[in-house]
């Protein structure tokens, strides 16, 4: 079922052919931590160890194929920018696996 609906900008992927966008606004600092392992101690008993600090959860994404690979830095939307795309219940399938990937749905644009 395709439904339109407000959501919210996320990033341009590395490819530059489609667009990321969340129910749940990002922030900029949310989007920049999210694809780096930032590592915390945590006391375990005696001892401090060495941990990964959980990602921020951006709920339900969508990705809509959108050629963006001439768009210039002055013309990228801002993180958290509202966007109204036509949503689907279809889950972006992950080309080297087969698999559902989770939490990122096909959207369109209009």
């Amino acid at each position: 079922m395709s439904v339109k609906k407000t959501v919210f900008f996320k990033k341009i992927t590395q490819s530059k052919k489609g667009v990321v966008f969340c129910v749940n606004k990002p922030t900029a600092q949310q989007v920049a931590q999210s694809g780096k392992s930032t590592q915390v101690n945590f006391k375990l008993g005696g001892a401090t160890v060495t941990g990964r600090k959980a990602f921020h959860n951006f709920g339900q994404q969508y990705f809509v194929q959108l050629d963006c690979s001439k768009l210039t830095k002055t013309q990228l939307p801002k993180v958290g920018d509202e966007f109204q795309i036509v949503t689907t219940d279809k889950p972006v399938m992950n080309q080297s696996t087969g698999e559902a990937m989770p939490n990122l749905k096909w959207g369109y644009a209009g």
